[in-house]
């Protein structure tokens, strides 16, 4: 019974004297002649941290050891300075694969180290990536390298016959719009004319006077339903960021008129909202923030409300404290002002510099802060 005890226990001991070998590393190596330092580095199996060490070498040889978690990429650097320039290494950096188990490495046969032997886990790798190498070797085979040198050369004819189109795109879209500019100006009475106008205002960066253009059309033109909508659009495009604000005047509560020039020399955030807007009134708490963080910081704000009803704007003044300058033409959808800055939804705004131009549009939320607080 005692021997048989003892076996037990001697069976209980193994597995926890395999789990401690298992749960940690050593690598033994052999350094290129003349190097006094080697480092590792790897990434932690269970966290993926990066770990740095670093081994003295002695006799020609090194070693590492210390607990893992399992196996990572690892990579040992055979140089005195770790930060030292690569390039000036006598052997390359070598990454592999590093295992629970001792590992052993040769950097003494060339420019590349090699895996040599190790631990049954390590061995195992060895084995598979000299099997992946066999495969590898077909990279290097003529056919293969020729179809690579064929295909270079056929990219690069592909990109010069790309370029050839590009430049009859360009030599067409400059000759079309030689045509339509021609039928504009000669036909301003023409509804195609204003059909060609709109079609020249959708160039990115249109190199024609499409404000001219359209004020050449006729009264029966300009006046019509389409193009009322195709200004509304031109002042859209005219409204990006680093256009130019455009001027205006409405009436404060109090009936007195305010202009955008009057705040000339300070950032002026055009808010537009309406006491009946949800949305705006959830999104009020943040414009107060913003303002009582910055107004002492050349920051103002000059609310237009798209409001109908008087009585309710002053009461949404009022209960959202909206303390800054706020105008309305009490017009609803027809204000003027929203109209002239394309507005077609809100909460709208355009945060507006000391010059007149237009630095961004529609900070909500904690954005407008953090856009205050990075460029005031």
């Amino acid at each position: 019974m005692k021997n048989i005890r003892k076996m037990l226990c001697a069976a209980m001991v193994l597995p926890a004297v395999a789990f401690s070998q298992e749960s940690s590393y050593v690598l033994e190596g052999k350094a290129p002649e003349g190097l006094k330092k080697v480092y590792l580095t790897y990434y932690d199996f269970n966290t993926n941290e990066p770990v740095i060490d670093s081994a003295v070498v002695n006799k020609g040889k090194f070693a590492f050891a210390g607990e893992f978690g399992g196996a990572s990429y690892a990579g040992l650097y055979f140089r005195n300075d770790y930060k030292a320039d690569k390039s000036k290494d006598s052997v390359k950096e070598f990454w592999f694969f590093m295992n629970e188990g001792k590992t052993v490495v040769d950097a003494t046969q060339g420019r590349t180290a090699k895996l040599v032997d190790g631990s049954p886990l390590v061995k195992e790798y060895i084995a598979s990536e000299a099997a992946m190498q066999k495969v590898r070797e077909q990279f290097n085979a003529k056919e293969y390298q020729a179809n690579v040198l064929l295909i270079d050369s056929l990219q690069l004819q592909v990109k010069k016959l790309q370029a050839k189109q590009r430049d009859f795109e360009a030599q067409w879209d400059a000759k079309m719009a030689e045509n339509r500019l021609a039928f504009v100006k000669k036909n301003p009475d023409n509804t195609l004319s204003l059909v060609y106008l709109e079609g020249l205002a959708q160039a990115v960066e249109p190199k024609y006077d499409i404000d001219g253009l359209f004020n050449s059309l006729s009264e029966r033109i300009k006046t019509s339903a389409r193009a009322k909508r195709f200004q509304s659009t031109l002042r859209a495009r005219a409204l990006a960021v680093g256009g130019t604000a455009f001027e205006f005047q409405q009436n404060d509560p109090n009936g007195k008129p305010v202009k955008l020039s009057d705040f000339k020399g300070k950032y002026v955030l055009i808010d537009f909202w309406a006491s009946w807007c949800v949305p705006c009134r959830k999104e009020n708490p943040h414009v107060v923030a913003a303002y009582e963080k910055y107004k002492s910081k050349n920051f103002e704000i000059l609310g237009v409300s798209l409001d109908a009803d008087k009585a309710s704007w002053l009461k949404a003044i009022k209960d959202d404290g909206l303390t800054w300058t706020n105008v309305s033409d009490l017009k609803g959808w027809k204000n003027e002002v929203g109209e002239l800055y394309a507005v077609k939804a809100v909460p709208s705004n355009f945060l507006i510099s000391p010059e007149g131009k237009i630095l961004a549009k529609d900070l909500r939320g904690d954005a407008l802060i953090q856009f205050l607080e990075k460029n005031l």
